[in-house]
């Protein structure tokens, strides 16, 4: 027993002086540090705490919504916000091809505007150097032969003189083509004929002739009931026609200004009084106005 004590007693010694001698090393002489490590700039991982002198790294995830608003109602697309906009180089294209069109529209009204505006002011000039006026055309005398409502198709012989005055300064006129007409009631044509052309120069008057027959064929007839309207006035004593003319006519001035225009010539309310029992009439003397001249 006491063999074994002093075994027991003996160890720890050795113990405690192998403590002793391992503590004094590590006094004298202590482990080398490592070297410093370079700061890391990567984001922390997840539950970790951020390194000092960094603000917090926000981060967001894809199924995650954006902080302080609530996940979006189901169905919805919650990456419409996260859409990338349309490449810039398509919406220059269309925006410089709106430019174009855009002034292609602006140069052709603006082309429009200048050539009304130099049309207005060259009728203006036109107007106040030559001063045009319509033809003048007044009635002078008419007789009606041959003038027979019982027959069948009716038939009529109207002959008509005319005075036409140019009133114009600057202006010759050329009636290129002239036709004339006879009605009864304002609507009825009873006939037509066209005339031979006429020249009138500056502030002259010259005489229109017109023959109009009703020549009593089938393809130029009138009804009947027309016929039986116009043998009742004739009955009164007088019947009123009216004669109206289409004239295509030329003003010059020189050999700078020509302008063509077609004239409606209407004489209206022509009374003409018949004798008797007999066919022939003439022209009431009563004072008549002017024809209307319309362009």
């Amino acid at each position: 027993m006491s063999t074994q004590s002093d075994d027991h007693d003996h160890n720890r010694r050795d113990q405690s002086n192998h403590q002793s001698s391992t503590s004094s090393y590590t006094n004298d002489n202590p482990p080398p540090q490592p070297p410093p490590q370079p700061p890391n700039n990567q984001s922390p991982a997840y539950g970790y705490p951020p390194a000092m002198g960094y603000p917090p790294q926000m981060i967001v995830y894809p199924n995650a919504p954006y902080p302080g608003y609530p996940h979006p109602p189901h169905g919805y697309n919650q990456y419409i916000s996260a859409q990338h906009p349309p490449a810039p180089y398509y919406n220059q294209g269309y925006a410089r091809q709106q430019d174009r069109c855009s002034g292609f529209v602006r140069g052709v009204v603006v082309a429009m505007i200048i050539l009304i505006v130099f049309s207005c002011l060259s009728s203006l000039i036109t107007w106040a150097i030559l001063r045009p006026q319509i033809p003048v055309f007044h009635v002078d005398n008419m007789s009606v032969s041959n003038f027979n409502t019982k027959s069948t198709p009716f038939t009529a012989t109207w002959d008509t003189n005319l005075t036409v005055e140019n009133p114009n300064h600057k202006l010759r006129v050329y009636f290129d083509k002239i036709v004339g007409y006879m009605f009864y009631d304002d609507e009825d044509s009873l006939g037509s004929s066209w005339l031979n052309p006429i020249f009138m120069d500056t502030k002259t008057n010259t005489s229109l002739h017109a023959i109009i027959s009703a020549n009593g064929t089938a393809q130029n007839a009138m009804p009947i009931w027309v016929a039986q309207d116009m043998d009742k006035d004739r009955g009164t004593g007088s019947v009123t026609f009216a004669l109206r003319f289409r004239v295509w006519a030329t003003f010059k001035s020189g050999s700078w200004w020509t302008r063509s225009l077609v004239m409606r010539v209407l004489c209206e309310d022509l009374k003409v009084d018949f004798v008797g029992a007999s066919g022939n009439g003439a022209l009431s003397p009563a004072k008549r106005d002017d024809c209307e001249v319309y362009t």
